[in-house]
């Protein structure tokens, strides 16, 4: 294992890693605190680890003593704060003769304070108990730096990260108050909406269990983020849960419609309102809605309960890599919320969806503008604007093809991502009643011949896809991005590198991320997730779930190609799902199997090498794409997600590097031997794996907690320039 220190990198950019806002949970045991002058007694599992505190995340850790397996530590000058404990081994202790939970790097010690004062400040908080307080409990109070909020069950609340040691620069500006605020649904925007992100209510939930109406839960949960990530609050797997959120509907809706939007739940979610349920959608990665108008009070109090349920890798679902025990390329699982959730009033007659396809042969595009409710006397009238410019006014009918004449079109690619605003007013007997906006791109993806050789077109010109895999992972909020600007971190960085092409692998992003991805210029291979030993059910769950993406996708220029399955990964009936796929969109390039199973169905054959760049001979028509190379690894010491059992380096396709000269050489080395496969055999394109480091795996170019760039970018792009 070959590990090196930051300073030994290209730092591109280094900010604190512990901010104000992060607070690490209590070293206690049902009320008692660790307090001044009182010898406490640890057991070590190593050999004289060491015992630091600072009295913030601001200051440097202060050593305050060393622990045997023998001696006892006295706590120093330390007061009525909180302070970090730092060790350098796992260390387990007891106070006072009774058994404690672990005291391992990130924990916090309460020091100066008797239990009953403790049970006092808990009291005053909100939380009389009749016993001793439990650590969980009194984690959900303590906070140097919580912030109150009116959580899902009316009364005051704390919020607060929970305890790992890697977080990203974006995770200080989390809190309940600004949690994902963006609108999500950039392809079809209307002006009212209210975004349900922020504190719910939350508790485990047990198979058969009846919903808990009008009850307050045990616990309470920061939506949108997974209860496995730190940004939760929660920082646990659950297979099961409630989640509960009380809201008051704005008076100005009234006479609309009001539609529950839920950007992705996983895998199932069953909504409640006011004591009624409305719809299960099944499906982890997928959008879906409810119009819950029917089940609304007049006014005052809504009550939304929805229980979710996921079996990650025990069941037949679609799930990418999420599994319950995460260990080399297989990750934490997300379970239940962890997309945008927001209310949206509409009118009756209203605009469903729109499907816009590039005709970029007439100079122009092909819209569907499909509307739902009294369609007599209805017509849409449209206006399309090139950076703000009108260049086309037509009004088509609705629910129609119709072809919209562009003036002067302007092709969308990666060296000039242009946009086209539209604005859409559907009227009825001459009153607009429904009014959204869009955007779209002009752009082609194609397979053609050069010579005898299939290759990739853009816009009918070859195109090589230099491009990086991306997995989608956040060490603080797992499946969740921590904010907007995130996202569009990881796709500048992309475009700093000098690639063109992401493949999103194993997961479907928010829409959000596609948003950017167009406007920023970056080609999207889109995986489907796998799922594994599918029946029958699992078939057709996994058509369904296609078909979804698909729909929602639609309408991104930026995305030009479908991956069906990854290396045989729960791989079945290969060419019947590409035609579906081609069914579905004959407008993009099918991947039926990338890896090394191909069959010879769809557009493109795609391999996977990593110890040595190397192609296979192939007969058909399919141009050829090198859909995973590289995996150096190259591990910083301290941005990693666990320094415990690592397994970095491994499986045993992934090169380690000493350092970012041993991993510059490694990487000129294989595109050479890519630039002579373009040559030799007309490769299309190049996908390295991957954009970041993901728990146990090092071989990103940046690391997980995205604060540590390996290489240069500018470096990186002048090697591997003359692919494009």
């Amino acid at each position: 294992m070959f590990k090196v220190k930051p300073s030994n990198l290209f730092i591109m950019r280094v900010s604190l890693i512990f901010v104000a806002l992060f607070v690490w949970p209590v070293l206690t045991v049902s009320g008692t605190s660790l307090e001044k002058g009182v010898r406490q007694q640890m057991r070590c599992k190593g050999s004289s680890p060491t015992l630091s505190v600072r009295s913030s995340p601001g200051t440097e850790f202060e050593e305050i003593a060393k622990i045997s397996t023998t001696n006892g530590i006295v706590v120093g000058d330390f007061v009525d704060g909180w302070y970090r404990v730092s060790v350098s081994t796992s260390v387990e202790g007891w106070v006072s003769g009774r058994d404690i939970d672990g005291c391992d790097s990130g924990n916090l010690v309460f020091m100066g304070k008797t239990e009953n004062e403790m049970r006092d400040e808990l009291a005053t908080a909100g939380y009389p108990f009749a016993g001793t307080a439990s650590p969980d409990e009194i984690l959900r109070v303590y906070s140097s730096t919580a912030v109150d909020v009116d959580n899902a069950n009316s009364k005051h609340v704390r919020y607060s990260p929970g305890t790992m040691s890697l977080f990203t620069r974006w995770a200080s500006q989390v809190s309940p108050d600004n949690s994902l605020p963006h609108y999500p649904r950039p392809q079809l925007v209307r002006s009212q909406w209210l975004n349900l992100n922020g504190m719910w209510g939350f508790q485990r939930a047990s198979t058969g269990e009846n919903p808990p109406f009008n009850k307050t839960l045990s616990s309470n949960i920061l939506v949108p983020f997974p209860p496995e990530s730190a940004l939760s609050g929660v920082m646990s797997h659950i297979d099961r849960a409630w989640y509960r959120r009380e809201v008051e509907i704005p008076s100005v809706w009234n006479g609309q419609r009001i539609i529950l939007h839920f950007g992705a739940v996983d895998w199932e979610a069953t909504v409640y309102i006011n004591g009624h349920h409305v719809g299960t959608n099944q499906g982890g990665y997928n959008p879906f809605s409810f119009d819950i108008t029917d089940f609304l009070h007049y006014s005052g109090v809504q009550e939304i309960v929805v229980g979710v349920f996921d079996p990650t890798d025990s069941g037949e679902q679609a799930r990418g890599k999420q599994v319950h025990n995460p260990i080399d390329i297989w990750y934490t699982a997300s379970t239940g919320i962890w997309q945008t959730v927001w209310l949206e009033p509409v009118p009756v007659t209203r605009v469903d969806y729109l499907r816009i396809v590039p005709d970029v042969a007439r100079g122009g595009v092909m819209l569907e503008t499909s509307v739902v409710g009294d369609l007599s006397s209805v017509i849409a009238h449209l206006k399309v604007r090139s950076k703000g410019k009108l260049v086309s006014s037509y009004s088509v009918p609705v629910n129609q093809n119709y072809f919209v004449p562009i003036r002067n079109p302007v092709l969308w690619s990666p060296d000039n991502p242009h946009l086209y605003d539209v604005e859409i007013n559907i009227v009825s007997n001459g009153t607009v009643v429904d009014k959204v906006t869009s955007y779209f791109g002009l752009r082609t993806i194609s397979i053609s011949h050069v010579g005898n050789v299939p290759r990739i077109h853009l816009n009918g010109r070859p195109f090589f896809h230099i491009g990086v895999l991306d997995q989608g992972y956040w060490p603080d909020g797992l499946y969740t991005a921590p904010t907007d600007e995130a996202l569009v971190y990881d796709l500048d960085m992309v475009k700093h590198f000098g690639y063109n092409l992401v493949r999103k692998h194993m997961k479907i992003e928010p829409q959000r991320w596609y948003y950017w991805a167009d406007r920023k210029g970056v080609l999207v291979w889109q995986d489907m997730p796998m799922g594994n030993n599918w029946s029958d059910w699992g078939k057709q769950r996994y058509k369904a779930e296609l078909q979804q993406m698909i729909s929602n996708l639609y309408n991104h220029p930026s995305v030009v190609t479908w991956v069906l399955f990854n290396e045989r990964w729960g791989e079945f009936d290969v060419s019947e799902i590409t035609e579906y796929t081609k069914s579905l969109d004959p407008f993009r390039l099918v991947v039926g199997a990338t890896g090394y199973a191909d069959k010879g169905v769809g557009d493109i054959v795609s391999y996977h090498s990593y110890n040595q760049i190397y192609f296979p001979e192939v007969s058909n028509g399919e141009a050829r794409i090198l859909a995973e190379w590289g995996g150096l690894g190259l591990p910083v010491d301290g941005h990693l997600w666990t320094e415990d059992d690592l397994r970095w380096g491994e499986p045993s396709y992934v090169q380690p590097v000493t350092d970012t000269n041993d991993f510059v050489e490694w990487y000129r080395k294989y595109v050479d031997q890519i630039g002579l496969l373009k040559q030799h055999i007309g490769l299309s394109g190049a996908i390295y794996s991957q954009i970041t480091d993901v728990e146990r795996e090092s071989t990103g170019l940046i690391t997980y907690d995205r604060e540590i760039v390996k290489v240069d970018p500018r470096l990186m792009r002048s090697i591997h320039s003359f692919l494009r």
